[in-house]
């Protein structure tokens, strides 16, 4: 029986670097804002989803299953001002959770796997994600769409920055 044949690209030796070619490592660590974003958006979405399910059990627990849109706006306006921003806290931590999450690991995975990145680079990356949410999620200059834009800022950008903290931390040396 022959010698087993070897495939010249798998056994050649590495050669030099190619300067016009990109790999992670080479990466400027401004790329890697835009990549966190992606990666918080990514982790977001399914997060959304059952926060979403998450609260609509929490309204239809409060209102019943089948209250109608009028029946739930005139019970809300029976409430008072404290146990309406009570339901609306209950009805809105789960989603503010799932996006504390996806933010936590977006900012693990800039810190982790950029080269010479960190909190601040993870910190822009959930900037860059709460400025695209609030800017789809925008209803007009009201009080509540600014509180949901502040919110969506300081919970992306704070989980952000902690996770490329323990990205960065956890890089191999």
């Amino acid at each position: 029986m022959s010698e087993r044949r070897r495939l010249p690209v798998l056994n050649a030796p590495p050669r030099a670097a190619d300067p016009d070619e990109s790999s992670s490592e080479e990466r400027p660590p401004w790329h890697w804002v835009g990549f966190g974003a992606v990666a918080i958006f990514a982790g977001w979405l399914p997060l959304a989803y059952v926060a979403g399910a998450v609260s609509a059990r929490v309204m239809a627990a409060r209102f019943g299953p089948d209250a109608s849109r009028d029946a739930v706006d005139l019970a809300l306006s029976a409430m008072t001002a404290g146990e309406r921003a009570r339901l609306m806290a209950t009805i809105a931590l789960p989603s503010i959770l799932g996006l504390a999450v996806a933010a936590f690991g977006g900012g693990v995975v800039v810190g982790r796997f950029g080269s010479g990145t960190g909190a601040r680079e993870a910190a822009c990356a959930g900037a860059v994600t709460a400025v695209i949410a609030s800017t789809i999620a925008w209803s007009g200059l009201s009080w509540s769409s600014l509180v949901a834009a502040v919110v969506t800022g300081l919970v992306a950008i704070g989980f952000a920055a902690w996770g490329g903290k323990v990205g960065a931390a956890r890089r191999p040396a």
